[in-house]
């Protein structure tokens, strides 16, 4: 299992190399979209690292950053190693990779702003945690975290990765593939079931300020298994929302599927100020 560690130091790289670093990255993956490149937009003093999901790109996180740059908050969308490009490449990262993968967005925000925050969805959540835990940021906030993969089959996907390397997503809709991938690649996928098991370990560890959002009948992850991280985490500060069953069951919150959407971002706009003032 591998340990994560606090970033280097990045404080004397100005923004303009910060960012040159970061687009580098992506064009060395052949991500094609522009709108799928890292992104900042400065605005106020209070930052936020966006993070998204496995097999996403930064326009999943979209929808949110513009709402909370139009609160006059400073957003970083970041794009993660081995996404928004050929899902070929994410068999070939680690969740060493994708926590590393924040870190440019991570200390351009830290140039601009007194406070930064994260927020991520699904296993951006879990690398929104692990980077506020290990380098300090002012508190995280979780959209259908991928604490628990409901697929019963992940735990051996280490070894069903060996002879099946990919698997297609079934009823998969054409029109999100800008968005997400269409195919699970099965090294990944259990590079990810690593990377639960390895936040499961340190969460007793956790003391940042964290804000959940759920959907209980989510078909990705487990809604009980969220629901139970808060009741063990380290944090004090700390508040779990779980949208009505009836509602839906969508996994991507920011998506327009998700009818409590702008409720939601109206919620994380006034957790951030709370907690801004503190």
């Amino acid at each position: 299992m591998i340990e994560l560690k606090p970033f280097k130091d990045l404080k004397d790289v100005d923004d303009i190399e910060l960012h040159d670093l970061d687009f580098k990255r992506a064009e060395s993956e052949n991500v094609a979209l522009t709108a799928n490149y890292p992104h900042f937009e400065k605005r106020g003093d209070i930052g936020v690292l966006l993070v998204h999901g496995f097999t996403s790109s930064p326009l999943e996180m979209q929808p949110l950053a513009g709402y909370l740059a139009g609160q006059g908050y400073s957003v970083y969308n970041v794009r993660l190693a081995g996404h928004a490009s050929d899902y070929h490449y994410l068999n070939m990262t680690s969740y060493d990779d994708w926590y590393d993968s924040v870190k440019y967005g991570l200390f351009t925000l830290r140039r601009n702003c007194k406070k930064v925050f994260a927020a991520g969805s699904s296993m951006g959540g879990l690398i929104s945690l692990m980077t506020a835990h290990l380098n300090g940021l002012d508190g995280v906030v979780l959209m259908a975290p991928c604490i628990k993969i409901k697929a019963p089959l992940t735990s051996v996907t280490p070894l069903l990765s060996r002879i099946m390397p990919y698997m297609p997503k079934i009823g998969f809709d054409m029109q999100y593939s800008d968005i997400f991938y269409h195919t699970w690649p099965m090294k990944g996928v259990a590079e990810l079931y690593r990377f639960t098991k390895y936040v499961e370990k340190v969460t007793a560890d956790f003391s940042m300020p964290l804000l959940g959002f759920q959907f209980p009948g989510d078909m990705i992850v487990s809604a009980g298994a969220t629901k139970n991280f808060f009741s063990r985490v380290g944090s004090k500060d700390k508040l779990y929302v779980e949208f009505p069953r009836k509602d839906g069951q969508t996994h991507i919150l920011t998506s327009h599927l998700n009818q409590h959407r702008d409720e939601m971002f109206a919620n994380i706009a006034i957790w951030l100020k709370d907690r801004s003032e503190k």
